[in-house]
């Protein structure tokens, strides 16, 4: 009869995400982890935050065993893949990856129970290492260095601050944790349409509610040749959530004091983007159109 128990978890947090796990990733092990945890007795489970290794009491030998050949160091190795397709778009720090890939193992970790992976508070360019690295040599297949994996995730069970296996064993499970943050893009909204107010000084405005974001007019455009478009756009980048809480209204300025024209506007896309030069620096923009 098996008696199984967690050997270590590991846990990806993503800012994006509402509740902040991260559950668009298959963690694909490769055939060397694949045939270690066949010879130790090892299960790999998904979890709702990542993965699971767990082992069975009464094959405990066999992997104490593979994690003593000095020859061969023992680890549990991942090439990692987003399900959903629009990950890069939402996740720092993808947009420094120039023939890269972000890679995290435990090495250099330190403490026990809850660890993270990451040397900052989440990802960042720190992280990536060229494909040709030799971290990758024994873990990427030919078609990887085309269309890469998310990240590289390895486990060692030996290290040099330790023996990380009987660690495992003996005290509570521990969870390997790497963070992820969203990317940051500006807001510009274009209100096309019947125009109420002067062209020149419009007596609309874009207001948040809750006092968190500010809007600035950038004036009029000229879309498609003819149409024509007023602008507003954030004054700082807002990150890109899957459930946003704003509450940004379309008000216009009277006599009478403020009438709102349109008590909840459309949030931005992650997919329409476009670019601007803003503080004489390129940036990504979220694109919205709204007809009035």
């Amino acid at each position: 009869m098996s008696f199984y128990q967690t050997l270590l978890n590991v846990a990806i947090e993503h800012r994006y995400h509402t509740g902040g796990s991260c559950r668009c990733l298959d963690f694909q092990p490769t055939k060397n982890t694949c045939a270690v945890l066949e010879r130790a007795g090892l299960l790999l489970r998904n979890t709702e935050t990542g993965i699971q290794l767990v082992y069975d009491k009464h094959q405990l030998e066999g992997l104490q065993m593979l994690a003593q050949d000095a020859a061969e160091p023992l680890s549990f190795d991942f090439r990692v893949f987003a399900t959903d397709p629009d990950f890069r778009n939402y996740t720092e720090p993808f947009a420094d990856a120039i023939d890269a890939i972000l890679y995290f193992d435990n090495r250099r970790a330190t403490g026990k129970g809850d660890i993270s992976l990451t040397d900052n508070e989440t990802a960042s360019g720190d992280d990536f290492r060229p494909l040709d690295a030799a971290e990758f040599e024994d873990v990427l297949k030919p078609r990887d260095r085309l269309q890469p994996p998310e990240f590289v995730l390895r486990l060692y069970a030996e290290s040099e601050r330790g023996a990380l296996l009987q660690q495992w064993l003996e005290d509570a499970p521990t969870t390997y944790r790497i963070r992820f943050d969203s990317r940051r893009r500006y807001w510009k909204y274009y209100l096309l349409g019947k125009i109420p107010g002067s062209t020149s000084e419009p007596s609309f405005f874009i207001d948040d509610a809750d006092r968190q974001i500010e809007f600035e007019s950038i004036g009029e455009e000229i879309l498609g040749g003819s149409k024509r478009a007023f602008t507003f756009r954030s004054k700082q980048q807002i990150p890109l959530n899957e459930r946003y809480q704003y509450r940004f209204q379309l008000k216009q300025k009277g006599q009478n004091g403020e009438t709102v024209l349109i008590p909840s506007l459309p949030f931005a896309s992650i997919r329409q983007v476009g670019m601007e030069t803003i503080a004489q620096q390129q940036a990504i923009v979220s694109e919205i159109y709204i007809n009035s």
